[in-house]
């Protein structure tokens, strides 16, 4: 037996003696019955095997015959597997005893195999000669067909907090599909409750833009409003309230009618949700604690003040109310009225109503449980201000429970008092950076990650940054801007890992969707684009990521240098996802270049070459280009200057290539369009109109729901929605008046995706 280790060699001899009558030598010399040695040679071959899952089988002889087999696994693991394995396989029919050898039992088969492993070793055998011959040939068939099994591949599941990045990528770049699977994948982890899945439903809707949805689901908010939900989810909700039943009232300009309208449709619906802004500061959101105040019986003039500082003048004048700042006198005492916020579960009220309170052991209590719900670092630092002037007196009446809580706040003066360790230093650094004064929560949270500093820490709290961190500094001071890139594009490690992950969090909240890009966020988005463009593999979200990046950057404006160090990042991301699948991608993006002004010979040359470069890619897959990939590169080839020759080459020619398919027949059908990207949907309607003689293509622009939207609409044969260059108000007028309630979604705002929507959905 050629080939077996000589470990294998030493307790196989021991396996293959007396008393044993099939010896090892006979096996060895090919003197053994052959007809045994067959049955037994598969085995010792599967010993050669570097796969340590693979069993071993090997028999007993007694009088000439087999009597008999020992079973073990090669590893410490799957000895149990085995024996069930083995059982089922060969029947209850035939095997009259299957049993484990007790360790220390004189069995020298059962000791030689426990020399190759630790793990249990079983014997069985069956009732009579016949049943032995059967399970002979069935173990033949067994280690003939193990041979053959697909080696299993364990695939780890991916952390949590990768997927959820995922999704996040997938909402900003509106990706239905991609969205719901990695929902899917979420909930493959096995972490995740009923409420997880809720909260991801509503994330799905608002990162969607589906913002009625969630405001209509009565029951979804009121259960909602019942839990202590995170504050991105908080602010989802909230915002989808607003925009459904306030945005249009609040246009008008009159605060009362506003006033009213919000009474109705949302404070006396959901006043839970009020309880706490806990640190959001989204506008919508802001506005509607700025209105729910207002409501009160007695509002609080530093409520209104403080969500009035969050507000832009304009956004004031609409929403106050002359008189709500005015009625603050009550009956109550101050103490009754912060103990009608606290019953009432307002934490945000009663925290302001018992910080002016001389504190007692209740009061103290109440402000902790408010504290704690609200969860902000200002609240947080109101509070440990309250404790440094505490009355140890008083301290000393609190119960274990309440002095630990209150000593959790690194408060020196209960640390002291607590006879705790902690010294000023210790205290300073267990701060975390985003509590340092004057230092915006985008900065210390990039600081943190420079240092890799507590990051599990660092990945929790940036998932509500969209809600809770500032970024209006950034936006009106480039040099901030600056320092957070540089710092965010120069991270090593798993600091760099994480800041890849956060992307779609700072994307959001840098530029929002419904804000026109700030100046000062440049250099944001240029280390964003380099942050996706440098990721090992681009997904479809990933692409549209940056077309949206590039689009921002372009209305921003780039000088000759940075222009040129932009389109070589993009002429490597072409490079990785060349292929026709991304082929309106490409086209999209150098529809985004060819529309946006190009200030010099070394821009013009750049975009160019970007151009020209898809154009000879697009030779490898030319066999699978139609009409509809043609006409936007004859666009895209006189805004360049292309000479119309180069597209020549891509077509299809009857004698060299299958037959070109047949368009279907539009004639006398209206195409509706609706896009914000007026080059683009202009091309698109020309390029329908040639492709299809007799059809009629409209395009609608309208940033509202208007007649003339409404009739394309609902008059239109087929209606093409440019989501990713549209506003909600439009949708939703689209959506009420569309047969089906559903367009056909185009994957890009350029000329090439809406074609070739159209084309999917015509043929």
């Amino acid at each position: 037996m050629d080939g077996l280790a000589l470990d294998n060699a030493a307790w196989l001899r021991a396996f293959f003696s007396s008393p044993n009558e099939l010896s090892w030598v006979s096996l060895a010399d090919d003197t053994a019955t052959p007809a045994i040695a067959e049955q037994v040679r598969p085995w010792l071959q599967a010993l050669r095997s570097d796969d340590r899952k693979t069993p071993i089988v090997l028999p007993f002889l007694k009088d000439g015959t087999i009597t008999g087999w020992y079973a073990t696994t090669r590893s410490n693991e799957g000895a149990h597997e085995l024996a069930a394995e083995l059982k089922a396989w060969l029947g209850p029919t035939y095997v009259s005893l299957f049993e484990a050898v007790p360790d220390g039992t004189p069995d020298p088969m059962a000791a030689a195999l426990r020399e190759v492993s630790q793990s249990a070793v079983w014997r069985f055998t069956g009732p009579d000669k016949y049943a032995n011959t059967v399970i002979a040939k069935r173990l033949g068939d067994y280690i003939s067909l193990l041979g053959r099994r697909p080696k299993l591949k364990h695939m780890a599941a991916r952390p949590v907090g990768a997927i959820r990045g995922d999704f996040e990528r997938a909402l900003i770049a509106r990706d239905t599909v991609a969205a719901e699977g990695y929902i899917a994948e979420l909930k493959a982890t096995g972490r995740l409750n009923e409420e997880n899945l809720r909260y991801l439903d509503v994330r799905l809707n608002a990162g969607l833009g589906l913002w009625p949805q969630i405001a209509r689901d009565h029951w979804l908010i009121q259960t909602m409003s019942d839990l202590a939900i995170p504050p991105q989810i908080l602010a989802d909700i909230i915002e989808a309230l607003y925009r459904t039943h306030i945005d249009a009232i609040e246009s008008a300009g009159d605060a009362v009618a506003t006033l009213a309208a919000f009474d109705t449709d949302i404070a006396k619906r959901y006043p839970r949700l009020f309880a706490s802004r806990r640190g959001i500061r989204t506008p919508r959101v802001v506005k509607a604690f700025l209105l729910f105040e207002q409501l009160q019986g007695h509002p609080s003039a530093e409520i209104i003040d403080e969500l009035g500082v969050l507000l832009d003048e304009g956004d004031l004048l609409q929403l106050v109310v002359p008189t709500a700042k005015g009625h603050l006198a009550t009956t109550l005492s101050p103490e009754a009225e912060a103990d009608e916020a606290f019953d009432d579960l307002q934490y945000d009220r009663a925290f302001v109503f018992y910080s002016a309170l001389p504190l007692s052991k209740k009061n103290l209590g109440r402000l902790l449980t408010c504290v704690q719900f609200i969860g902000t670092d200002n609240v947080r630092e109101r509070m440990l201000a309250t404790i440094e002037a505490l009355d140890p007196a008083l301290i000393a009446t609190l119960s274990p429970g309440m002095r630990d809580k209150l000593a959790e706040l690194n408060a020196p003066a209960i640390g002291s008092a607590l006879a705790l360790k902690d010294t000023s230093d210790e205290l300073s650094h267990q701060v975390a950076p985003e509590q340092k004064p004057g230092l915006n929560g985008w900065l210390a949270w990039a600081e943190k990650l420079d240092r890799a500093e507590d990051l599990l820490h660092a990945e929790r709290a940036v998932q509500d940054a969209v809600t809770k961190w500032d970024t209006s500094g950034f936006k009106s001071n480039e040099a901030d801007s600056r320092t957070f890139a540089d710092v965010i594009g120069n991270l090593t490690g798993e600091s760099a890992m994480l800041a890849r992950r956060s992307v779609p969090q700072i994307f959001a909240s840098f530029f929002p969707c419904d804000e026109v890009p700030s100046e000062g966020t440049r250099p944001v988005a240029e280390v964003l684009f380099a942050l996706i463009s440098m990721d090992d593999s681009l997904s479809a979200s990933d692409l549209d990521l940056l077309a949206q990046l590039l689009s921002i950057l372009l209305t921003l404006g780039l000088s000759n240098d940075d222009y040129v160090s932009l389109i070589k990042d993009l002429q490597d991301v072409q490079e990785r996802v060349s292929s026709y699948a991304h082929l309106p991608w490409s086209l999209d993006v150098c529809e985004t270049l060819a529309v946006s002004s190009a200030q010099s010979d070394t821009v013009r040359e750049a975009r160019l070459s970007f151009f020209v470069r898809i154009l000879g890619q697009a030779q490898t897959f030319a066999h699978r280009l139609v009409p509809q990939d043609l006409m936007p590169m004859e666009f895209l080839a006189k805004d360049f200057g292309v000479d119309e020759a180069s597209i020549d080459k891509l077509r299809r020619s009857d004698e060299a290539d299958e037959e070109v398919p047949e368009l279907a027949d539009a004639s006398g059908q209206l195409i509706g369009i609706y896009t914000l990207a007026e080059a683009a949907g202009s091309r698109a309607k020309v390029s329908l109109e040639k492709m299809f003689p007799g059809c009629l293509v409209e395009v609608n622009s309208d940033l509202v729901a208007t007649d003339k939207l409404r009739n394309l609409a609902r008059s239109a044969n087929l209606f093409v929605f440019a989501w990713k260059s549209s506003t909600h108000a439009a949708f939703y007028c689209i959506k009420d008046e569309l047969p089906n309630g559903e367009p056909i979604w185009a994957a890009g705002k350029g000329t090439a995706s809406i074609l070739r929507a159209v084309m999917e959905n015509l043929n």
